[in-house]
């Protein structure tokens, strides 16, 4: 059985179609969805319009790894998918992934091929963060392609997990993460406890993108921002060697000035480098005492 899991913040119309499409292509799937204390009515249409859907209306935004983790402990399915709620099915796409996880039991978590509403294919495989990677990003020097498999994450957005898989790292994502890097730190664990990640290129989903998050992420805000640059920090602290983790800290604090002046300059009221390099630096100090970033705006 696959069970389906959408956490959903302030996506009704979004979720609506993600629903239907599910609904439509994979009849015979668990669905749920965890709703994250939605101000537009998004659990009220789940419990009107999809009455067989299980939902969990949360009194307060738990964030993506909370909200899934909420998720999974309703699935019953040998295999769970992470399913963004601006996310549509065309086909029976999560079937097919299934089907490629069954003809090798050494796969522990597929994605399938993503494309955009403008027909456009999506990335959905990156790979793991380095020094040397995050070196270039800071000199605005392209990264290397995706290489082997051996050395790539999968995103969480159309996600298929082995929960055999999942229950070998503890059954759920590490819900220190409020949003971002989370599907990277599950696959960095399911990579180091044996499994493999595949992409299945024949399998698509069409996937609208950053609608929970306001929008593309070259448009961030600041409070959004500070999660991002929280996660990486996590990330590097937990799966990446001590020295490397703080040779990034200190890339990062090295950075605040740059972008204080660059925003300072040329300031935007929808993206401001002088905000993102504010809150940068509460991020860099308030790691040290394990403080978390506040919620984001609206949260």
């Amino acid at each position: 059985m696959l069970s389906v899991i959408v956490v959903n913040f302030n996506t009704r119309e979004y979720l609506r179609k993600c629903l239907t499409s599910l609904r439509a292509h994979e009849p015979g799937a668990q669905l749920i969805v965890v709703d994250n204390a939605s101000r537009d009515g998004s659990a009220e249409m789940v419990a009107q319009d999809f009455p067989d859907v299980a939902l969990f209306a949360e009194k307060k935004n738990l964030g993506f790894a909370a909200g899934n983790n909420v998720g999974l402990k309703a699935a019953t399915g040998d295999y769970v998918v992470l399913f963004n709620s601006d996310a549509e099915l065309r086909d029976a796409a999560l079937t097919q992934c299934v089907a490629a996880m069954e003809a090798d039991p050494s796969i522990g978590a597929v994605h399938p091929a993503l494309e955009g509403p403008d027909g456009l294919p999506q990335i959905a495989e990156h790979n793991f963060p380095s020094l040397g990677s995050m070196f270039r990003d800071a000199l605005r020097l392209k990264n290397k392609r995706p290489g082997s498999l051996e050395n790539r994450w999968l995103a969480g957005t159309a996600l298929v997990i082995r929960k055999k898989a999942l229950d070998s790292i503890g059954g759920k994502l590490d819900d220190s993460y409020f949003m971002y890097w989370e599907d990277a730190d599950l696959s960095a664990k399911l990579k180091k406890a044996g499994w493999k990640l595949e992409l299945v290129p024949g399998a698509t989903v069409k996937h609208h993108g950053g609608a929970s998050g306001g929008g593309a992420d070259t448009a961030r805000r600041a409070d959004l921002h500070a999660w991002f640059c929280y996660g990486k920090h996590r990330w590097f602290r937990s799966n990446r060697p001590r020295w490397e983790a703080a040779a990034v800290w200190m890339m990062d604090l090295v950075d605040v000035p740059r972008k204080t002046l660059r925003g300072l300059a040329k300031h935007s009221a929808r993206y401001s480098e002088w905000a993102q390099a504010k809150v940068t630096a509460q991020v860099l100090f308030g790691s040290l005492t394990g403080a978390k970033p506040p919620l984001p705006r609206g949260a």
